[in-house]
């Protein structure tokens, strides 16, 4: 018998699968599928519960296990599923995956298991930034670090005030505010105001 409360579980666990399969809005994906949206939603959202046979179809659709899916037992896979948030290109802009992905699902790397809730993970696309970085590495950013003045000599994903992103070494920060900028192979850094700086963490190699 479902209830309440059931089925908001159920509806929590369905978004997140459908977040793990590269899926940034509801709708997308249910057209992606050939799915009734409105009915979908209604399953996401919780104001209509659903059954093992349409869990199933859903489990295998954002390629999560089934029996977690319906009872919230066991885990989603044996690994986590986590989507891309953009990437790097040459001089070190960042493109979001929203950007780039069309009508399709966002990429989504397989991690051994954990809680990446706090970073943002990009990919690196070209041999740009060589030897800093490669080719489809992965660079974890941590995102709500604290102001970009407490990264200082640290690579940083990086936000500037004209709506720019970059993967940056934020080098020092003048009177005025702004912040000296080096990409890798850039002859000079630019100086510029920031909005947010999310240090990279660590890194993924291919």
């Amino acid at each position: 018998m479902h209830t309440l409360a059931m089925d908001l579980e159920l509806a929590k666990r369905l978004k997140r699968a459908r977040k793990r399969g590269g899926f940034s809005d509801a709708t997308t994906a249910a057209r992606h599928f050939g799915w009734t949206v409105a009915t979908y939603l209604a399953h996401e959202n919780g104001s209509r519960g659903f059954g093992w046979a349409l869990g199933q179809n859903y489990a295998s659709a954002f390629k999560v296990d089934d029996g977690w899916l319906m009872t919230g037992r066991g885990r989603p896979s044996a690994s986590d599923k986590v989507p891309i948030a953009g990437y790097v290109g040459n001089g070190g802009i960042v493109y979001s995956s929203e950007e780039t992905r069309g009508a399709g699902p966002i990429e989504a790397v397989d991690l051994p298991q954990g809680d990446y809730d706090e970073f943002a993970i990009f990919k690196m696309r070209g041999p740009f930034y060589f030897p800093a970085y490669r080719d489809n590495e992965l660079v974890f950013a941590r995102k709500d670090a604290g102001p970009p003045l407490a990264h200082l000599k640290h690579d940083c994903i990086v936000r500037t005030n004209d709506r720019r992103t970059f993967l940056r070494t934020i080098l020092t920060v003048s009177d005025e505010g702004l912040f000296s900028l080096l990409g890798f192979n850039d002859s000079a850094p630019i100086e510029i105001g920031l909005e947010w700086a999310w240090p990279v963490e660590w890194t993924r190699r291919p």
